[in-house]
């Protein structure tokens, strides 16, 4: 941070508390930018009004998607979307779109691959993990919750192939029950890595984690949505999932390129672990890896490409 930078939330969209933030002597905003979906629409009035340029990137428009819909709903949202001095997409999908309804934007694709290919080159795994991983193959369980979790339970884990599972939530319950799942696990913070499962029982590992697997299984997609799919993709890592992916532009591109193999249920998922650990599959499994990191690496320059636009 430079002297005179400002950390603070945004208000809530209402045009008083809205006029506030913009008028306060605390703040001075030379522009907006924000990302994905989040668009204010008081917010985006009131920019617009001061001449502040406002700026939105990494948005992925399906044709269902809420700004989009011919309902009152839809063209309120949409009101504020074409407030923005410019839109940056991730692809030429969500560009056309956009484009039938009058609205122009630049294809920049996502920035965050730039920021987890970075992550990739940077990060290193703990010591501990790395020596108890040794020469075994492990599968790692990157936001797991219970259907993962579940599915991963009803195979067999040894020194040959091991487990090691970041869950999404780890709370002391959630922890517990995780161990109860497994026999033969521990959890990180006892030390004892003894055990062919192990358990992150604490928050921040899990991106470093990723150069330790050689198969990852990524959590949300049986539930609400599909976690970070782009951090194993840039380490190389095949990864599978649950079914619900159809929101995430990477995710449906990575499968698209035989990266990422989606179950539909928790128990297609576990013969889909054990199928792709097999010996006769490991070209396959290596396969996948490099598909994935190759993708990533074609998304490469996003945020270059968009910060060549902004004031």
């Amino acid at each position: 941070m430079r002297e005179g930078d400002l950390i603070t939330a945004l208000p809530l969209d209402t045009p008083r508390r809205i006029k506030h933030f913009l008028s306060t002597t605390a703040v001075h905003v030379k522009f907006f930018a924000t990302c994905k979906y989040e668009v204010w629409p008081e917010l985006m009035k009131q920019l617009e009004a001061a001449n502040i340029p406002s700026f939105v990137f990494a948005t992925y428009f399906t044709a269902d998607a809420y700004p989009l819909r011919n309902n009152p709903i839809g063209k309120f949202l949409l009101s504020a979307w074409r407030r923005f001095d410019r839109i940056f997409t991730q692809d030429e999908s969500s560009s056309r779109l956009l484009k039938l309804l009058g609205i122009d934007s630049v294809i920049a694709g996502d920035p965050r691959a730039d920021r987890v290919l970075q992550i990739a080159i940077e990060s290193t795994p703990p010591s501990n993990l790395q020596t108890w991983k040794g020469d075994s193959t492990l599968v790692l369980a990157g936001s797991s919750w219970a259907e993962e979790e579940g599915a991963l339970a009803s195979l067999t884990w040894d020194d040959q192939i091991k487990l090691l599972i970041a869950p999404h939530e780890v709370n002391e319950a959630n922890i517990q029950r995780i161990l109860a799942l497994f026999p033969n696990s521990s959890r990180y913070s006892s030390g004892d890595l003894h055990t062919s499962v192990v358990i992150i029982d604490s928050v921040g590992l899990l991106s470093s984690l990723y150069d330790l697997a050689d198969l990852a299984v990524i959590g949300g997609g049986f539930g609400l949505g599909l976690h970070n799919i782009l951090e194993p993709s840039a380490f190389g890592i095949p990864s599978l999932s649950g079914p619900n992916t159809s929101r995430f532009r990477e995710a449906l591109s990575l499968q698209d390129v035989s990266a990422l193999y989606i179950s539909s249920t928790p128990s297609d998922l576990s013969q889909q672990v054990k199928r792709l650990l097999s010996s006769e599959n490991s070209q396959e499994l290596k396969s996948s890896g490099l598909a994935a990191k190759s993708w990533v690496l074609s998304q490469k320059g996003a945020a270059e490409k968009i910060t060549s636009y902004l004031p």
